[in-house]
């Protein structure tokens, strides 16, 4: 005779635990959606957000803080902490992917082509971008400017940043004339204009990866699931992103 035991499923499901993910800030907005809407399938509180430029917090990462979840604004700083033998080399996804705008104040008037009207900011001010040596805004941004080969040229007049944020906020305080940026962060400053869009081909795809860190409880993997799912998809790009 075989014995039938009665139980409740869900007692043998660990329940959700708490988790940080660090994340590059130019994803504050979006992330903060998307969190608010995990919350709410699950419960308050479940998630702790930490945002900063994406080689920051990966340095952070490698020194030990306590992160569960990483979403890095470029695959270079995955590779890194796969070289660290931080994370698996087969864990990370990806998640949205972005595009790199020229922003000045919305009063300004610039015309000719994209590389015209880049030197036209460098011959009046400076001009603000990511640092290329740790931000990945920063890269993409250089590698335009090589691919328009005017790098050399406007390096005099560019103003390396800790990320995109701070360097919307020097062009939004006049300390610069104008910016290269992520679309997704130019769209929250109505008192800036896009002055031009790089097209894709000038610079490496400008993607986000989320991965797991360490010895994370499995809530931060159903979380990493969910950033790719159908139902986050169209918070993505309502914040203008391009979900995979």
């Amino acid at each position: 005779m075989i014995a039938v035991f009665a139980a409740d499923a869900s007692a043998a499901i660990e329940p959700p635990v708490p988790f940080t993910v660090f994340a590059a800030s130019s994803l504050t907005n979006v992330l903060e959606e998307i969190i608010s809407d995990y919350h709410n399938e699950y419960h308050p509180g479940l998630v702790t957000l930490s945002v900063a430029g994406t080689g920051t917090l990966a340095r952070q990462i490698e020194a030990g803080a306590p992160a569960d979840v990483f979403v890095s604004a470029d695959r270079e700083w995955i590779d890194y902490l796969i070289s660290k033998q931080l994370i698996e080399k087969s864990a990370a996804t990806l998640v949205a992917s972005n595009r790199l705008v020229l922003v000045t104040k919305a009063d300004r008037q610039l015309t000719g082509t994209l590389d015209e009207r880049l030197v036209q900011l460098a011959q009046t001010g400076r001009i603000a971008i990511g640092d290329p040596e740790g931000v990945p805004a920063g890269r993409y941004a250089k590698a335009a400017l090589q691919s328009l080969q005017i790098w050399t040229d406007m390096e005099p007049a560019l103003v390396p940043t800790d990320n995109v944020r701070v360097a919307l906020s020097l062009v939004l305080r006049g300390e610069v004339e104008g910016a290269i940026v992520y679309a997704t962060d130019a769209a929250l400053v109505p008192e800036l204009a896009v002055q031009a869009v790089f097209l894709p081909g000038l610079h490496p795809p400008i993607s986000y990866w989320a991965v797991v860190v360490g010895n994370a409880p499995w809530s931060a993997f159903d979380f990493v699931s969910s950033l790719h799912s159908a139902r986050t998809a169209g918070i993505w790009t309502a914040h203008g992103f391009i979900a995979p």
